[in-house]
C-alpha cells in the first residue's frame, strides 16, 4: 500500500466516524420533531410500508458484494479491461433489475388489502398503496445507483464516497422535516427520501466516468466467469433474504396481526440496534477491499487473526460504551426522547441488541469469509435460524406482541450468530476464536461493572429531565474511557487514542 492509499483509507476511516457521529446526532435531534409531528400510528404506517417495499433490495440477487469482490480482484490484478467489462455487464444487469422492481412493487401494492386488511384501517390501507408505490420507485433508483457507488468503493475512493454519504445523511432529514412542516406526513417522507436518492445517482455517475475515468464497455463476459459471479452470489442473496427475514419480517407480522402502534414501538426500538450496527459496519466497510486483496495475495492465516482481533477489539470498545449506557440510561432516554408512549421499545431494544454484538464484533470474519468464498454455509445456517425466527415470531406476536417478535430475534441470533458461526471461523476458516474471545472477555470486565453500577444508580435516582440524563452519560462516558485506556488498552489502542490527543494539545499551545 502507497502513501496514498493509506491516507485515503485513514481519511476515509476518519469520515466514516465524523458521518456516524451526524448520523447518531441528527437523528437524535429529528426523530422526536418527527415522530411528534408525524404521531404514533402514522409512524408506525411509514414504517411498515418501508419493511414490506424493502423486501425488493432482494431482487439485487446478492450482486451488491458481487461487484465489489470481483472489481477489487481486478484491480489488484490490474486487468483494467476486465473491470469495465464487468462495469458493463453489472450496469446492464441492474437496469434490468430496476425495471423488475417496478414490476413487484406495483404487485405488491394492488395486494396491501388483502395482506394488511386485520392490522390497518381502511384510511390506513389507502395510504399505505401510496407509500409503497412511491417507495417502489425510490427502489428501483438505488439499483443503478448502487452499481457507481460500488465502483467507487473498489475503487478505495473512501473521501468521496463518505462525503456523498455525509451529503446525504444531512439533506433526507431536513428534506423529511420540510415535507412534515408542508402538511404532507408519511407521504411527504417517502417523496423526500425518493428526490435524495435521484440527486445521489448523477453525482455517483460523474465521479465514476470523469475522476476515475472507468467506463462501461458492453461485452459480453465469458459463460464460465458469469457462473462464477453467480456461484458466489447466490449464497451472498441468501444471506440477504436472512437479513430480511430478521429485520422486515418482524415489522410485517406486526403491521398484519397487532397494527401500525405495535410496528412504531418495535421500530424504535430497532432504532438503537442501526445506530449500533452503523458504528461496527463502517471500519469493517472500509477494509472490505483490502480484505479482498489480503486474500488474493494468500495471506496467512495468522495475519487474518491479527486483523480479525484488532478490528474486533476497536469495534467492542465502541460497542461496548454504547451498549451499557444503552442499558443503564436507555429507559430514560426514551421516555424523555420518544414519549412514555413508546415505554416498550427499550426491551426490544436490549433483547435484540446484546446477541447483536457478537456478529458485530465479528463482521471482519464475514468479511474474510466472503473474500475466501467459503459464506455458502454460513447463509445456508442463517436461512435456517431465519425460518425458525419467522414461524415463532407469527406464534409468540398475538399473545406477547412486541415483546414476543424480540424475544424470538433474540434466540434466533445467539443460536446462529454467536455459537454456530464462532465454530465454523476455528475449524474451516481457520481463524483463532478462542484467542479472540480471550481479548474481548478480558476488555469485558470493564463495561459489565460500568453496566450495573449505571442500573443500581438508575434505581436509586430517578432521571426526569435531559439535564441530568446528560451529566450522567458525561460521567459515565468519561470513568469508561479512562477505566478501559488503564485496564483494557493495549499500546496499539493508547496509541490511537493518545496521539490525536497530542496534536490537539500541541495545536492549543502552538
Amino acid at each position: 500500500m502507497n502513501a496514498v492509499q493509506k491516507n485515503e483509507l485513514k481519511s476515509g476511516v476518519i469520515l466514516s466516524y465524523i458521518n456516524l457521529g451526524l448520523g447518531t446526532v441528527i437523528p437524535f435531534i429529528y426523530t422526536p420533531i418527527m415522530l411528534r409531528m408525524l404521531g404514533q400510528a402514522e409512524y408506525g404506517l411509514f414504517s411498515l410500508a418501508s419493511s414490506a417495499v424493502s423486501y425488493l433490495s432482494l431482487l439485487s440477487f446478492g450482486f451488491g458484494s458481487t461487484i465489489i469482490r470481483y472489481i477489487s480482484k481486478y484491480r489488484a490484478e490490474k486487468d483494467k479491461k476486465s473491470e469495465e467489462k464487468a462495469f458493463g455487464f453489472f450496469l446492464i444487469l441492474y437496469c434490468v433489475l430496476a425495471l423488475l422492481v417496478l414490476l413487484c412493487g406495483a404487485i405488491i401494492a394492488n395486494n396491501v388489502e388483502a395482506i394488511f386488511q386485520k392490522g390497518l384501517s381502511a384510511n390506513e390501507l389507502k395510504k399505505m398503496k401510496v407509500l409503497v408505490m412511491i417507495m417502489t420507485f425510490n427502489s428501483a433508483l438505488s439499483f443503478p445507483n448502487s452499481v457507481f457507488s460500488s465502483m467507487i468503493t473498489a475503487n478505495e475512493k473512501y473521501i468521496f464516497r463518505k462525503l456523498v454519504d455525509m451529503f446525504s445523511t444531512v439533506l433526507a432529514p431536513l428534506a423529511n422535516l420540510v415535507a412534515l412542516y408542508l402538511g404532507y406526513a408519511s407521504v411527504g417522507m417517502a417523496t423526500a427520501a425518493t428526490v435524495v436518492q435521484f440527486l445521489m445517482l448523477p453525482v455517483n455517475i460523474y465521479y465514476c466516468l470523469r475522476k476515475l475515468h472507468i467506463k462501461p464497455v458492453i461485452e459480453k463476459l465469458p459463460i464460465a466467469l458469469i457462473k462464477e459471479m453467480l456461484g458466489f452470489s447466490v449464497f451472498v442473496f441468501i444471506g440477504s433474504i436472512v437479513d430480511m427475514l430478521f429485520w422486515a419480517t418482524d415489522k410485517v407480522i406486526l403491521g398484519m396481526l397487532s397494527g401500525s402502534v405495535a410496528v412504531a414501538i418495535y421500530n424504535v426500538g430497532g432504532t438503537f440496534n442501526n445506530m449500533v450496527m452503523n458504528l461496527s459496519t463502517s471500519i469493517s466497510g472500509v477494509l472490505t477491499p483490502r480484505v479482498t486483496g489480503m486474500v488474493v495475495k494468500d495471506a496467512s492465516k495468522d495475519e487474518l487473526t491479527n486483523l480479525f482481533i484488532r478490528v474486533g477489539r476497536l469495534q467492542f470498545i465502541v460497542i461496548a460504551l454504547i451498549v451499557s449506557g444503552f442499558t443503564a440510561f436507555g429507559q430514560a432516554f426514551i421516555t424523555l426522547w420518544a414519549g412514555k408512549d413508546y415505554h416498550d421499545a427499550y426491551w426490544v431494544a436490549i433483547l435484540t441488541m446484546f446477541p447483536l454484538c457478537v456478529p458485530l464484533i465479528q463482521n471482519i470474519g464475514l468479511t474474510i469469509v466472503t473474500a475466501q468464498n467459503k459464506h455458502q454455509f454460513r447463509s445456508i445456517i442463517y436461512m435456517i435460524i431465519a425460518i425458525l425466527n419467522v414461524v415463532t415470531t407469527y406464534i409468540a406476536v398475538p399473545y406477547c406482541g412486541i415483546l414476543g417478535a424480540a424475544t424470538c430475534s433474540c434466540f434466533a441470533y445467539i443460536l446462529g450468530q454467536g455459537i454456530v458461526m464462532n465454530i465454523y471461523y476455528y475449524k474451516v476458516t481457520g481463524l483463532d476464536i478462542p484467542l479472540f474471545w480471550k481479548n474481548i472477555l478480558k476488555m469485558a470486565i470493564v463495561p459489565g461493572i460500568m453496566m450495573f453500577s449505571g442500573l443500581l444508580i438508575n434505581r436509586i435516582y430517578e432521571i426526569d429531565n435531559w439535564i441530568i440524563f446528560l451529566i450522567g452519560i458525561i460521567v459515565f462516558t468519561g470513568i469508561y474511557i479512562v477505566l478501559m485506556y488503564e485496564v483494557s488498552f493495549n499500546e496499539y489502542e493508547r496509541s490511537i487514542f493518545r496521539e490525536p490527543l497530542k496534536r490537539i494539545i500541541k495545536r492549543i499551545k502552538g
